[in-house]
């Protein structure tokens, strides 16, 4: 009977043990999440290091990240959430001697709520009183009048003059310069400045020559003894450079955005070895190569062109001057695009 008894006892033993055992080993989960949450925070990337960090907490469900959630919204200027993580931290971890800390960013967070709602009600609405408005004027010494043309002025500009919230009428008056008024709504807080330009009474319109020329006899000047200006072969006002510089920029930005985040895949791939992320990274390193390599094709193509490009001589007339022997111009056709070569005989 005591053998009986003792080999089931055993086998409790063992029964009961085992589950026990088990329920108190676990593996260790790779902190890969962590790590590059740390790393985006110490760069500023504060919404990638946020995406990070809740992912470490889903894998891991550790109360303490609570507080690194927290400080990547305090630094978005998240200030609500990041005061309910914050007192998320506090409550799941009474024991932590960061809570004066945390306490600290909550009433910092506070603050900033009330500062950003006084300027959110100051831009909504006006407060009573009244506001600082500066008149100025070119030239200076013209008289200000407020809500009137005739008598008394207010002040010789420049001036400073205080006026309540409601719309006023400026009126600038000088000898020999036309009177100049304007509606002013001085509500919105802060000063307001006026700069006004006088116009003088006595200047005169300027002349405007007739489009229409006069016929040139051949082998006669014209008025003055001067032979005609040649035409101007200002090269950026040709299609083509602007085309050109255009693709070039836009090959050349866009190859140093694929650029940097190849190399951000590849730093991620070394963190945590993603199959995944190297095989993104592969494909931006070769839309990288194509980016540069169109970016050099445009950028010697308009370089050629601008080297070709002909320069008239000024001392030449339009009508004399001789054209380019040759010149070689981009040009596209319905199925490609290339270079044109042409020749004068």
């Amino acid at each position: 009977m005591n053998r009986v008894v003792w080999i089931f006892s055993l086998l409790g033993l063992l029964f009961l043990s085992s589950p026990i055992a088990h329920a108190q080993v676990r593996p260790q989960k790779a902190p890969g999440a962590l790590i590059i949450a740390d790393q985006y925070f110490r760069e500023g990337a504060f919404d990638k290091a946020l995406i990070e960090y809740q992912k470490a907490f889903e894998a891991d469900y550790n109360p303490a990240i609570y507080y690194n959630i927290a400080q990547c919204l305090h630094r978005m200027e998240h200030y609500q959430k990041a005061i309910l993580y914050y007192e998320l931290f506090i409550s799941k971890n009474l024991s932590s001697p960061l809570i004066p800390h945390v306490q600290k960013h909550i009433a910092q967070c506070e603050k900033n709520l009330q500062e950003a709602r006084k300027i959110q009600e100051a831009h909504t609405r006006t407060a009573p009183g009244l506001r600082k408005v500066a008149v100025v004027s070119e030239p200076v010494g013209a008289e200000v009048y407020v809500d009137s043309f005739t008598g008394t002025p207010v002040g010789m500009t420049p001036v400073m003059l205080e006026l309540d919230t409601t719309p006023h009428l400026i009126v600038l008056k000088k000898a020999g310069f036309k009177d100049i008024s304007q509606l002013v709504d001085v509500g919105v807080p802060g000063m307001t400045l006026l700069r006004f330009v006088l116009e003088d009474v006595n200047r005169k319109a300027p002349v405007v020559s007739s489009s229409v020329e006069a016929p040139m006899t051949p082998g006669v000047l014209p008025e003055g003894g001067q032979p005609p200006a040649a035409a101007s072969h200002d090269i950026t006002k040709q299609w083509w450079f602007w085309t050109g510089l255009a693709v070039t920029s836009v090959f050349t930005i866009s190859g140093v955005m694929t650029g940097l985040r190849t190399l951000d895949l590849q730093s991620q791939f070394e963190d945590t070895g993603d199959a995944s992320v190297k095989d993104r990274g592969e494909r931006y390193r070769t839309w990288t190569d194509i980016l540069i390599g169109g970016a050099l094709i445009t950028g010697v193509a308009t370089g050629v062109a601008i080297l070709l490009f002909p320069k008239a001589s000024p001392s030449v007339p339009p009508e004399t001057s001789t054209p380019p022997k040759f010149s070689l111009l981009p040009s596209c056709g319905p199925s490609a695009c290339g270079f044109s070569l042409s020749f004068t005989f």
